[in-house]
Order: C-alpha cells, then sequence, then structure tokens
C-alpha cells in the first residue's frame, strides 16, 4: 500500500526497503535494548523521521507528566508476549485506556475490542519507550518524533512515531536531537529530567544546543540532568535511561532505587542528595521514596513502571524480597498496583516502562474518531543525508525539505 501526504511533503513506501538484510524479527528471541552485533548491523542511512508539521510544536502544546490523564498507551508486539499481554489487560482494565498495538495480534484474550486498536506496520524491537512518540497536549495528543539511538540498526522502530501519526491521524514534529524516551521524565510543571547521557548521544552539538531542542518541542522550562551508573562510560543498566533509577509518582514524590551494589549505590545516592537538597513544585521539601534495586544477571529496578490513570503497572521478579515494598511503595502515593512479572525482559535492558509510551488525553476515550487504516510494510522516505557527527551543523540535515 502506498500513502502519500496531503500537503506532498512525504511518501509512505515499502519499509522493507530500508531493513532488508538487516534482521528479521523473532518473537522468541527479541532484541535487546542495546545493540546486538552479532545479529544486527549499521547501514549508514539517516533516521527515519515523517514530520506531518512544520518546525516546533506550538505555543500551547506541552509535555505532560505520566501521572496525568492518559487516553491510550502504545506497545509493540515484538516479544515477551505474555508480559505485554498482562500489560494490555491492565491498560484497558483497572487503567481505563485504549491500548494501541503495532505489529500486535488480531486480538488479546481479556482485552475488550472497542479498547483495543491493531496497527499493521513491522517492528524490530518491543522497547516502544525509546523509540515511540512523545505525547505533548493541547486538546489532542501530538508526537514528537526524536532520533531514537539506534536509528542506522533499527530501521523499522525508528519509523513508529510516524506510523502512529498517519495511523491515528495525529500531528508528527520532528525533533532534531537524538533521544530516547526512556531517558525523559517530566512533572506537570514544566521541569524535565534526565540523564546526561542525552548529551553524550548529541556530542556534536553544545549542551545549549541540546536543551534548546528540548524546550522548544517539548516545551519543558527546566532541565535537570543526573549521572547514570557508570557514568561517563557505558552504562551499568545497559541503557543509561533515567527510568532505571528514578520515577516521580507525583509533583511532588519521588521514587528513587537505592543498591548496595556499585555502581548502582554511587548513582543513586547522588540522586537522593539532589532531590533532598531541592523543592518540589509545591515549595516543600520533596517527598522522598526508597526501593531497593539490585544487580545479578542485569539491574532489576521497581522504577521502570507505567502509570494509567491512577494505577502503577510495576515489575514483578521472581524470587524476590523486594515486591511487597515496592507495592506499598507505589501504594502510598495513591496508585493501584499491577505487577506483571518481567523476569524474560529486564535481562535485555527494560521492563515495564521500557515497552510502553502512555498517549495523554481523557480516560476511557478514544483518542481519535477517524477510521484506522491498515498499513502493511510501510517505509517513510524523506531527503536527507546521513549524518555526519564530525559536524556541528550536520543534525541541520535532519530538517531539509520540511
Amino acid at each position: 500500500m502506498v500513502m502519500v501526504k496531503k500537503n506532498g511533503l512525504l511518501t509512505l513506501l515499502l519499509l522493507s526497503a530500508l531493513s532488508s538484510g538487516v534482521y528479521a524479527l523473532d518473537l522468541n528471541k527479541p532484541l535487546p535494548n542495546w545493540i546486538d552485533h552479532g545479529r544486527e548491523k549499521a547501514d549508514g542511512r539517516a533516521p527515519v523521521m515523517a514530520p506531518t508539521r512544520r518546525g516546533v510544536t506550538p505555543s500551547d502544546f506541552r509535555m505532560p507528566a505520566e501521572y496525568e490523564p492518559v487516553a491510550a498507551v502504545a506497545i509493540g508486539w515484538a516479544g515477551y508476549t505474555p508480559m505485554l499481554g498482562s500489560i494490555a489487560r491492565a491498560v484497558t482494565g483497572p487503567g481505563n485506556a485504549q491500548l494501541w498495538a503495532v505489529a500486535g495480534p488480531t486480538s488479546i484474550s481479556g482485552v475488550a475490542a472497542n479498547k483495543y486498536s491493531r496497527i499493521s506496520a513491522r517492528l524490530d524491537t518491543v522497547w516502544m519507550r525509546d523509540y515511540g512518540p512523545f505525547g505533548v497536549s493541547s486538546g489532542k495528543p501530538g508526537i514528537v518524533d526524536s532520533i531514537y539511538r539506534h536509528y542506522q540498526y533499527r530501521r523499522n522502530d525508528d519509523a513508529v512515531p510516524g506510523v502512529l501519526g498517519q495511523a491515528k491521524n495525529i500531528g508528527v514534529y520532528a525533533m532534531p536531537i537524538i533521544m530516547d524516551g526512556g531517558n525523559l521524565m517530566v512533572d506537570s510543571k514544566g521541569n524535565l529530567f534526565m540523564t546526561k547521557r542525552t548529551y553524550l548521544w548529541n556530542s556534536n552539538m553544545s549542551k545549549e544546543q541540546v536543551d534548546a531542542h528540548l524546550k522548544s518541542y517539548l516545551k519543558v522550562k527546566n532541565i535537570i540532568t543526573f549521572d547514570y551508573s557508570g557514568y561517563p562510560g557505558e552504562p551499568a543498566d545497559g541503557t543509561g535511561h533515567i527510568d532505571m533509577f528514578m520515577k516521580l509518582l507525583n509533583d511532588n514524590t519521588v521514587l528513587l532505587a537505592v543498591s548496595e551494589d556499585e555502581p548502582f549505590k554511587t548513582n543513586s545516592e547522588k540522586a537522593l542528595a539532589w532531590f533532598k537538597a531541592n523543592k518540589a513544585p509545591n515549595g516543600q521539601p520533596y517527598k522522598i521514596i526508597t526501593v531497593k534495586g539490585w544487580a545479578g544477571d542485569a539491574w532489576y529496578t521497581y522504577t521502570n513502571s507505567t502509570l494509567v490513570n491512577g494505577v502503577a503497572i510495576i515489575p514483578s521478579y521472581s524470587g524476590s524480597s523486594e515486591e511487597a515494598n515496592a507495592k506499598a511503595a507505589y501504594e502510598s502515593a495513591g496508585y493501584t498496583v499491577v505487577p506483571v512479572p518481567s523476569d524474560s525482559s529486564i535481562v535485555a535492558g527494560g521492563s515495564i516502562h521500557c515497552v510502553t509510551q502512555t498517549i495523554p488525553g481523557a480516560p476511557g476515550k478514544a483518542v481519535d474518531l477517524t477510521e484506522i487504516p491498515e498499513f502493511v510494510e510501510m517505509q517513510v522516505t524523506v531527503p536527507m543525508s546521513p549524518l555526519n557527527y564530525g559536524k556541528s551543523g550536520s543534525v541541520d540535515q535532519l530538517l531539509q525539505g520540511f
């Protein structure tokens, strides 16, 4: 199927042309959050970005906090099927939200048909939080499409924001920096929290340039950065994302993972010190809740959860004695807790938050009333050449022709 945008800026073609010879999706052996060099290779091409709107987001847009109203949750059906099924039931049941499943099955057991949308498109991995859309609210959602850090390896994943924008008739804005959704956390007052890995990904730009893009597109006012475990080298948790050790439960309450295992111990202590030294948006000290994380064959953390309309979908790890404490931590902030077994995904670098993306809007109501088309083997072609990270101005290539 070929679909041409009305504004003539881009054409949607066959995605297999981009991903040919790179990686065939295997639901029984999904790719990890990091690159598997034995099964993946870079193709040297530019990011897949398909904006349907010119320039930055409008002035009345903003990046809502995850604990604000959620209309839908997007997932990518690319492995860990039992976990995704449990998440789907929690989202559409107690969470009272729609579920959008890219490459999903025709139906999901326990999920009402009127709350489920299947979007047919190719995927490489399950990590929707990182490559998926950022919800920006102005009466209806918008999608801010940043550059997925694995864009040269995972072409299908990098195209997902454009896929969702087309399928759901939502405006897409192309933010010309590398920014994974797992390293993005905001409150409702315009404060953005992330680790310094965002600056390392965008080392061709200055810190001020990166911050300027974040403020322009996400409409945040303040950017607060933290080290990650292992900074400035390779992240000990495999991602360096903020959702691996921190979670805002509301504007004034934060959940932190603490550990006796280094380098996680030092990193959590630095984060704890920041929240103790700074005031919450209400002018009072932050309410700080801690729950233990631990390092084994992976970094096990309870902060990698998803909040959906007062429901906290949290990871559950077999044999853990900390789950009761984690459940109590979320409940103390007023959440109904739904644990979901996450043993299989956490060893690949992620859990509940990593495989979901929340879309803002009124709970229980469909985000868009237009008919949802089926896209088969979709590709976005854009007039861009590969990024040259040796030149500070190379990022400008991402906006050529738009």
